[in-house]
């Protein structure tokens, strides 16, 4: 079976999934001009401009551009398709390919488990390998790959609801002036070939590219330890690159980690360098956890968030249960800065006064507006109010204050209350009247779970209240099956969103339960069944911030550097996921999802520098969208860097709540 080109129809063709298009629209040429100022002018959300587009027209066995003077031929190669790309035209700037995939959600694609998702992008600093690795949830999956030397590809990302869909590849051989490459590269040769796993999409990349590529089974781990390096090709050595050095080794399948941070390996076969690959060190685990606790800055939360309690509050729970469980590590002057940040938080958090009050980080102890008692101050978004459960019953736990308690289990039944349904689910009914299930939303489940287990021999009634509410809410989350409704609204430009965080929580929710509460193999069977369509949405690029990753990419909107939308790796909302097969593995015993959420884990850890500072993303796009400017003259034209300018002191401390209750349990 193979991806062809119909020459009657002039349409490239999976014949593996004939009844999914592989193309949503027709390939075009995209293109600026020398004269062209892409910096000035109005623009749509989720993309940083407007480029010119050069519409092709097939005569005498190729695709011609007018406007470009542009000739694509397309051929076969192996079981897949070439086009070659050979541009005429002069005073072009930017010069590149429009490849508008039949992307997920898009209206016409058919089911959704056939439509593709852009899972995992690779382009080497020096542009001479380029490639994307794209899924679909029934496993016929399809590689691009550049087979010329180029400047890179960019993502345009829906401009409807929130940038949430994907929308067109853009394989770009020259960026646009005003990023400053000035290039001058005018031809292109693409390949599109069907693949099946990502090992095989690696295989097909050895043969295009004539050069060995490698993978490591798990993305890194503390020095002294060895992973498993992975090649379907012979490998003469590897030039590392860490902190420490650059050397040469000779390749073996057993590497050992030796340097702390970073660490590049590039294979080498013949004289001819392969793709570089990263991994992550680290001293141990409880050494990276204090580097992390110690460059936590109450000023950063302040300046460059909102300070709500589920995304900017993570740091909270995190440090709480370092004091827990680790204080001896700590000197009496370090105890007192992570008590004094703490205690200064939580007054906010407990504040009874609602002139005092801080919208979205104070839990207010009498009802206010349309909000009942123990709700959080001006917000609808229950999984801030779950999060602060979280918070307050950590804060009980080390401080022993019994107020924190009561805020705990008012919370709690505040949120069962006012939010849950007699079905078990959760949900939010806005002021217009339109009801929203956010069941899967940040997995409630486990604030639910936890506090009715810590009551177990404190308040037995309370804590039976709150494990049939638990109860109910994982049998809602197992009636669903496979439709995951989430936050974000629907949109007439596309089908319904398949999520990935809703399903990830929704596998996470029923297998805390089963792990905390009582073991039912349906919701197991459940959870395997999800976690295997989700699979699509896991990251394979072996780089340790996106390895194991899931695949989100609208939040840089709002984290990072605020310029998204693009591709967050190693985002703390991977966690559901590798949580979620930590779980899996414990109830199971199969060792393939330990290995999945060692890595997944792996990319939130690798985001931390030698100095403890930490970044909410990875981000693999040389582009990004643009942020919520609509015009170009706000936008910063550069080629984004891997990790933002901004450091992040919340959300990227969620690993550690999460490491407390699997790897470090």
């Amino acid at each position: 079976m193979k991806i062809l080109f119909d020459r009657e129809k002039c349409e490239i063709i999976d014949t593996r999934c004939e009844q999914n298009p592989l193309f949503s629209g027709k390939i075009s040429i995209c293109y600026t001009l020398m004269c062209d100022d892409i910096t000035k002018g109005p623009k749509p959300s989720a993309t940083p401009y407007i480029d010119r587009c050069d519409e092709l027209r097939f005569e005498n066995g190729a695709l011609f551009g007018d406007a470009t003077r542009s000739r694509v031929v397309i051929n076969e190669l192996l079981d897949g398709v070439c086009l070659e790309l050979d541009c005429k035209g002069e005073g072009i700037s930017e010069l590149g390919m429009n490849l508008p995939f039949n992307f997920m959600g898009k209206l016409g694609g058919g089911q959704w488990r056939g439509q593709l998702l852009f899972n995992s992008p690779y382009h080497s600093s020096d542009g001479k390998i380029t490639y994307a690795f794209l899924t679909r949830p029934n496993g016929k999956n399809v590689l691009v790959a550049s087979l010329l030397e180029d400047d890179g590809w960019k993502m345009d990302y829906s401009p409807y609801l929130w940038a949430h869909y994907f929308v067109n590849l853009k394989m770009l051989a020259s960026f646009d002036r005003a990023y400053g490459k000035n290039s001058t590269h005018r031809k292109m040769k693409i390949a599109i070939l069907p693949v099946g796993d990502f090992d095989s999409a690696l295989k097909a990349l050895e043969g295009l590219y004539g050069v060995p590529f490698i993978r490591a089974e798990i993305s890194g781990g503390k020095t002294g330890d060895t992973v498993s390096i992975i090649s379907s090709s012979r490998v003469d050595k590897l030039i590392e690159k860490s902190s420490r050095a650059t050397r040469e080794i000779p390749f073996s399948t057993s590497y050992t980690i030796e340097s702390e941070g970073d660490i590049e390996l590039i294979p080498v076969f013949g004289g001819k360098h392969g793709a570089p690959i990263m991994l992550y060190g680290y001293k141990s685990i409880l050494d990276l956890y204090k580097k992390s606790m110690d460059s936590v800055s109450l000023d950063t939360i302040r300046k460059y968030t909102d300070g709500n309690l589920c995304e900017h509050q993570c740091w909270a729970s995190a440090m709480l249960r370092f004091l827990i469980k680790h204080k001896n590590m700590l000197s009496e002057r370090e105890v007192h800065e992570y008590e004094d940040k703490l205690l200064s938080f939580l007054d906010i958090l407990t504040e009874p006064d609602i002139t005092k009050a801080t919208p979205r980080q104070t839990i207010m102890r009498t009802p206010h507006a349309s909000f009942g008692a123990y709700n959080v101050f001006k917000s609808s978004r229950v999984q801030e109010l779950f999060f602060g459960i979280t918070i307050l019953l950590d804060a009980y736990l080390y401080f022993g204050d019994k107020k924190y308690l009561e805020y705990a289990i008012g919370a709690t039944d505040n949120a069962i209350c006012n939010y849950q349904r007699e079905d078990g689910r959760i949900e939010i009914e806005w002021s217009d009247g339109n009801r929203e299930d956010y069941s899967s939303v940040c997995c409630p489940m486990i604030a639910l779970v936890d506090m009715a287990k810590f009551l177990s021999d404190k308040d037995e009634e309370r804590s039976k209240k709150y494990l049939d509410s638990a109860k109910r809410l994982c049998e809602h989350l197992f009636s669903r099956g496979m439709y995951f409704p989430t936050e974000g609204g629907e949109s007439k430009e596309a089908q319904q969103e398949m999520e990935e965080g809703s399903m990830s929580c929704t596998a996470l929710g029923m297998l805390y339960y089963c792990s905390n509460v009582e073991r039912n193999d349906k919701y197991i069977s459940r959870a395997r069944e999800i976690l295997e369509s989700h699979n699509a949405w896991i990251i394979h690029t072996p780089i340790a911030q996106m390895q194991g990753s899931t695949l989100r990419f609208w939040e840089t909107q709002w984290e990072g550097d605020a310029d998204g939308p693009a591709i967050c790796a190693g985002h703390a909302w991977s966690i559901w996921r590798g949580e979620a097969d930590y779980l899996f593995w414990s109830l199971t015993g199969e060792e393939e999802y330990l290995v999945r959420a060692k890595n997944t884990f792996l990319t939130n850890l690798s985001k931390i520098r030698e100095d403890g500072t930490t970044y909410s993303i990875y981000n693999p796009d040389l582009i990004n969208g643009g942020g919520f400017h609509s015009k170009s003259d706000d936008v910063r034209f550069r080629i984004a860097p891997c990790f933002a300018d901004t450091e992040d002191c919340g959300i990227s401390r969620y690993v550690w709540i999460r490491m407390n209750d699997t790897f470090l349990k």
